[in-house]
């Protein structure tokens, strides 16, 4: 469902906007989507796969901000930001390795980090960060599904 939503504030396909970091991030999370489509059952425990797969994910969700004050420009502030988003991310993404808590939080703390840059920045489209909040809280709900029917009995 919130692929649909995320798709649904597209303005135009990818294949025309090659040189937008904003679209290499909607490229990026169709690429997730269908990893965690054809993996392997049961691949959700520390060094699995789906887990491989998120944390990938969270490395590359801040890396789009910093494309885009980099191609569009912005203040020095936006960037010192863009660059502190992308320490915390890839310290979540370190810690996703073995953490489920981490796993999950980086997936629905970018949700709050997309809802910060809402119409805050020039150098962010506004329908990209309606598509990662949108994209961001159904893959915080999908992790928090897998993670949680994973579990060995108490």
């Amino acid at each position: 469902m919130a692929s649909f939503a995320a798709l649904a504030v597209v303005p135009d396909w990818p294949h025309r906007h090659l040189d937008d970091p904003s679209y290499w991030g909607l490229v990026g999370y169709l690429i997730v989507v269908a990893l965690l489509l054809v993996r392997p059952r049961g691949s959700w425990a520390a060094g699995g796969s789906a887990r491989r797969i998120i944390q990938l994910f969270l490395l590359g969700l801040p890396l789009v901000y910093v494309a885009d004050w980099l191609r569009f420009g912005g203040t020095s502030l936006e960037f010192v930001t863009e660059l502190a988003g992308l320490g915390i991310w890839v310290g979540l993404a370190v810690l996703a390795r073995r953490s489920d808590i981490a796993l999950w939080s980086g997936c629905v703390g970018h949700a709050a980090w997309d809802a910060l840059h809402f119409d805050r920045v020039g150098f962010v489209p506004e329908w990209y960060v309606a598509a990662c909040l949108a994209v961001d809280i159904g893959l915080g709900a999908f992790v928090l599904l897998n993670l949680r029917s994973n579990r060995d009995p108490v």
